[in-house]
């Protein structure tokens, strides 16, 4: 882990930056990468495009909706798009900051649950998904050894084809990968950060000289927070390793000496959003370069300068390019365009002299489509386009977009080799490559993570095998049994554990999922937009139950069950509370709560369920009828950032805790311990990252809670003034939701691109590490009378607290005002005690003694 700090040294001195793009049309498909534009301007001209047209898959509908809850809490209420890519370099600022405390955190142990792969089912798949892969990269001295790269699970290697996975490079599980470059030699690369399809800025390049074991950065180096630059395609010269070029965001870089130094491109024109990049193939070719974002642009000296080229081509309209070469004939270049206006097939176009001219292949059928026959309107030009050609057949091509389609005439007629629902291979291709020396195996990245052909294309075989990559969403687990686990991943459904694995139990994008406490069978599922469904035979069938719900739910929506009612659910996801007595047969409307759009987050008190609070993104209510009328208790609250989530004490209705999404440092998790009257600060300690998730663990020590981040996981109690770290082993990954298995004391954690982790729960004493001082400044001993005596050697002692092992507060005395304290109440009887002083300057110690 030490050498990621280099890279926020370098992040802060290096990067000089030299280029600039006019503001463009705001373009909802273009995301966080409209430059110059807020998140609400994008958010409105999505709005206005959906304007009375019905959502369909396959048409960019889903990719936008994840991303807009993605960000909507994280960028509130500046609509500044920048801020998420802050989040690796806050965290590792104050990782930096607190390498010297005493203590660094509280000692966990977490380990990997899974899904490992791609789970099994339901009909008609076989295997559903692992998670989503940017590419995949070939050893050059043996093919059989591979890298693929995910967007939110980092870089894995297999040496054995696919057969099995490895990963040490879970720090990259937050950075994101988009593209690697590995020299001849095997064991030295370059890799390209960031994410082109999704919501992360590019670091830079890293370098690794040890077969990816190690990692550090080059001199191509950004502040993703101040430089919003996303880095795609990396190309490296295949006569010198030391020569490479990389598509960029904007515009290409390169370098002749392994990225000691770099130069940035020349364009004729306005620098463009590059989206992909391929040499002329041949040893002898490499100073030709093509590369392409909305248009198609040709350099001749290794990327120095670029010339747009337009002969036979499309000028406007255009909203992305993917390229292939061949090396059957190196003067062939094949362009693949997807149209602005709907994000579906605008032909393919193919050049037979180096890129200088261009003939237009085929405009139809529609191949970015979602049907088989590519009969329908739109696509998602925007999120998946991929196109390879045949290295020993020039007139083969293959490409992808939900479905994979070939052609054997140079893309004049098509065959759809892949329909995303027969269930042979995952929807969503982001790269399509044929391995080294083949012309028969190739291989596609997808959402649903790394697919084998064996015979060009006509049958796939799922080989992510124990890829590990979940974008879990939401998880519930069971009340009694230890592998009882359910949870809702993004582009791969809901997903069961059960003793023999993991299965898949409903399609799509899961959501919200839940166990019914008495009984395994009773799963509850969600797919979005409020679609919940029941099942009552362990997940074999599934049950919609939405009758009587509204319209316009929330993509993402709570969805829980009271805790001592089983019949009773409620759901958010508007301004109103919905709840159903009858297992979420029929749902009817309670009171609507007190804020801004829909419900976020809600939670029905155990120890009194008439109590609910619930989670808007700029209000906290709280209701004590059932739900029936809900109070704003904001007040006392900064509403500087969204809030994310909430807990409550199990035992007592009126201590609840709220945490904020964003980036005001100062503000991250409050607590009242009066209903919402009346609130207080508990942020310190924390990075400054959007917290996620909070759960309450009951008969905790001291009002125990847990904190699940955009990076990593946290503890506190009453007995400590600053949250520690809880993240032994668990990677550098968003932790969206967290659970506990009270039979076995683990602490469960939903990441987003790792799958779901477990550890112990916490079994030491926290606070060692809290001190505001120096422990030397308070000394703890007896008197002659062997009372309890507490001493400070500088500053008065303002105040005394003393907790039992259990959490108990047994003592409290204020206004002590005296620099020596006696304590007649506490008998000695050899126990643990955690003594608290906070001394006249506001500082705090905390001490451990046997007494």
């Amino acid at each position: 882990m030490r050498k990621i700090y280099l890279i926020t040294l370098l992040l802060a001195s290096v990067f000089m930056y030299s280029q600039t793009k006019p503001q463009s049309k705001i373009n909802w498909t273009a995301m966080n990468n409209n430059e110059g534009a807020t998140f609400y301007q994008v958010q409105e001209n999505f709005n206005s495009y959906w304007k009375d047209k019905t959502p369909e898959r396959g048409k960019g509908y889903k990719p936008f909706k994840r991303w807009e809850d993605y960000m909507t809490p994280r960028v509130y209420p500046s609509g500044n798009m920048n801020l998420p890519s802050s989040t690796y370099n806050n965290y590792v600022k104050w990782q930096k900051a607190n390498k010297d405390q005493r203590v660094a955190g509280v000692t966990s142990n977490w380990t990997e649950l899974g899904p490992v792969g791609s789970p099994d089912g339901p009909s008609p798949y076989t295997r559903t998904g692992a998670g989503r892969l940017n590419f995949v990269r070939f050893d050059p001295i043996n093919s059989n050894t591979m890298y693929v790269g995910a967007p939110d699970g980092g870089l894995w290697k297999s040496t054995n084809s696919g057969a099995s996975w490895t990963t040490n490079t879970d720090f990259l599980a937050v950075i994101g990968c988009s593209d690697l470059a590995i020299a001849p030699n095997g064991t030295t690369m370059y890799l390209a950060t960031g994410d082109i399809e999704g919501n992360r800025n590019s670091l830079g390049i890293l370098k690794s000289t040890d077969g990816g074991t190690t990692w550090n950065p080059t001199s191509l180096v950004f502040d993703p927070a101040v430089y919003p630059e996303k880095l795609s395609k990396l190309l490296m010269d295949p006569n010198n390793p030391l020569k490479m070029v990389v598509a960029s965001s904007y515009g290409a870089y390169y370098t002749t000496d392994g990225w000691a130094t770099y130069s940035s491109s020349v364009f004729s024109g306005s620098t463009p959003d590059l989206k992909d990049m391929e040499f002329k193939p041949g040893t002898l070719n490499a100073n030709t370069v093509y590369a392409s974002g909305t248009s198609f642009y040709k350099s001749t000296d290794f990327g120095a300068n670029w010339t747009e080229i337009t002969n036979g081509l499309p000028t406007s309209g255009v909203s992305r390019i993917a390229l292939a070469v061949t090396a059957d004939d190196d003067a062939y270049v094949y362009a693949l365009y997807g149209k602005s206006s709907d994000e579906s097939y605008m032909g393919t176009y193919r050049s037979t002299d180096d890129g200088t001219t261009f003939t237009t292949m085929s405009t139809t059928p529609n191949l970015l489509a979602y049907t088989v026959d590519g009969s329908d309107a739109g696509g998602q030009a925007f999120f998946d386009l991929a196109i390879v050609a045949s290295p020993t057949d020039k007139e083969n091509i293959t490409i992808g977009g939900v479905n994979h389609w070939r052609s054997f005439d140079g893309g004049v007629t098509w065959e759809n080799t892949s329909v995303w629902d027969s269930g042979e291979i995952h929807a969503d291709v982001h790269e399509i490559v044929y391995q080294p020396a083949s012309s028969t195996t190739m291989y596609s990245c997808n959402d649903g993570g790394l697919f084998v052909s064996y015979d060009n294309g006509d049958q796939w075989t799922d080989i992510s095998n124990n890829l590990t990559i979940g974008q879990v969403v939401k998880l519930g687990l069971s009340a009694y049994t230890a592998t009882g686990i359910v949870a809702g991943e993004q582009d791969n459904g809901t997903v069961l554990n059960e003793s023999t694995g993991w299965y898949n139990i409903n399609g799509g994008d899961g959501g919200e999922c839940f166990i019914d406490p008495d009984d395994d069978n009773y799963i509850y599922v969600q797919y979005v937009h409020g679609a919940y469904g029941r099942s009552a035979d362990g997940g074999a069938t599934i049950t919609p139950i939405v009758t009587g719900l509204p319209s316009g739910i929330d993509f993402y929506s709570p969805f829980k069950m009271h805790p001592t009612n089983t019949y009773t659910l409620f759901a958010g996801g508007t301004p109103t509370l919905y709840t159903s007595v009858n297992y979420g047969d029929n749902w009817s409307a309670l009171g609507t709560a007190t804020g801004t759009d829909g419900i976020k987050e809600f939670v029905v008190a155990p120890s009194d369920p008439t109590v609910i609070y619930t989670v808007q993104i700029d209000a906290i209510s709280k209701s004590t009828n059932s739900g029936a009328s809900f109070t704003n208790v904001t007040a006392g609250l900064p509403t500087s950032a969204a809030f994310s989530s909430v807990t409550v004490s199990t035992t007592d209705a009126n201590k609840v805790w709220v945490t904020y999404s964003g980036y005001d440092s100062a503000n991250k998790v409050y607590k009242s311990v009066d209903g919402g009257s009346n609130w207080t600060n508990i942020s310190a300690g924390l990075p400054n990252v959007p917290m996620n998730t909070i759960v309450y663990r009951t008969n905790g020590i001291a009002d125990e809670v847990y904190l699940g981040a955009d990076i990593g996981v946290f503890i506190a109690n009453n007995t400590v003034t600053s949250w520690q770290s809880y993240m032994t082993s668990l990677p550098n990954v968003a932790v969206r939701d967290l659970e506990i298995f009270y039979p076995t004391g683990k602490l469960r954690a939903g990441t987003y691109g790792r799958g779901i982790w477990e550890s112990d729960l916490n079994n030491q004493t926290l606070g060692l590490e809290s001190n505001t001082a120096n422990n030397n400044t308070v000394f703890i001993s007896m008197d002659e009378n062997e009372n309890l005596q507490i001493k400070s050697s500088v500053q008065d002692i303002n105040k005394v607290v003393i907790f039992d092992i259990l959490g108990k507060k047994v003592f409290e005395k204020e206004k002590i005002d005296a620099k020596v304290f006696n304590n007649k109440s506490i008998v000695r009887s050899q126990r643990v005690l955690f003594v608290k002083t906070t001394l006249s300057n506001g500082a705090v110690i905390t001490n451990k003694i046997l007494f």
